[in-house]
């Protein structure tokens, strides 16, 4: 029997941080960084915009909050230095002011296609050819979805976002992937995705999600 994409449809509510405005932006890319392996985000469609969210309120603060984490190079200096314990990283009190968590809901939406599953990735090596023998993917698998390649992950996701049915419109409203920071379950909605905004909120220090993963990536929130 023939491998299938695994489709799924996204929760009630999905969380993102962005900036306070515009409001539920979706992401574009321009032609200069679509051409670079480690420039915009993991399944931006050139030509075409992505909205981001995450199944919960941790996982919209853990992709955000990750160019603060303390990098390896940092630690190296510092420990040479003989202060290592200072490695923490401070989170100026401007990047929260100048945001907002946001609530929404995506509003009758084509199926989503769920990255993740190994179904979908043998359908994606059988049919997609074209766009891995290239770039040497024999087979497409977690590692592969989650590795460091955007040229890969975009590559992927605009494959997607181009398939039709028979009457040229198009079948699928985005996708479903597991963030590479963690365990958390993220978004992709493809342009022509109807969203709407449920609710929104000053990010405060005391924010319980704000405060699990500024200690998962032992960050100083000022």
């Amino acid at each position: 029997m023939p491998a299938e994409l695994v489709l799924c449809e996204p929760p009630s509510a999905l969380y993102r941080v962005e900036r306070i405005s515009p409001v539920l932006s979706f992401s574009r890319i321009n032609a200069v960084d679509a051409a670079l392996d480690t420039a915009g985000n993991r399944f931006d469609v050139p030509g075409a915009g992505v909205l981001y969210g995450a199944t919960s309120a941790t996982g919209a603060f853990a992709e955000t909050l990750a160019v603060f984490r303390p990098s390896s190079s940092l630690a190296a200096k510092l420990a040479a230095a003989g202060g290592a314990d200072a490695l923490t990283s401070h989170v100026p009190a401007s990047w929260r002011t100048a945001r907002r968590l946001r609530r929404f809901t995506t509003i009758n939406s084509l199926p989503f296609v769920d990255i993740e599953h190994p179904a979908t990735h043998t359908y994606l090596t059988e049919r997609a050819h074209a766009l891995l023998e290239p770039r040497n993917v024999d087979a497409l698998d977690v590692a592969l979805v989650r590795g460091p390649s955007r040229l890969l992950t975009r590559g992927l996701s605009s494959w997607l976002y181009a398939q039709t049915d028979a009457h040229g419109a198009p079948q699928y409203g985005g996708v479903r992937y597991v963030s590479r920071l963690g365990d958390f379950e993220c978004w992709a909605a493809f342009d022509g995705t109807a969203v709407s905004l449920d609710k929104e909120q000053s990010i405060e220090l005391e924010h319980p999600e704000l405060i699990e993963v500024a200690g998962l990536f032992d960050l100083r929130m000022d």
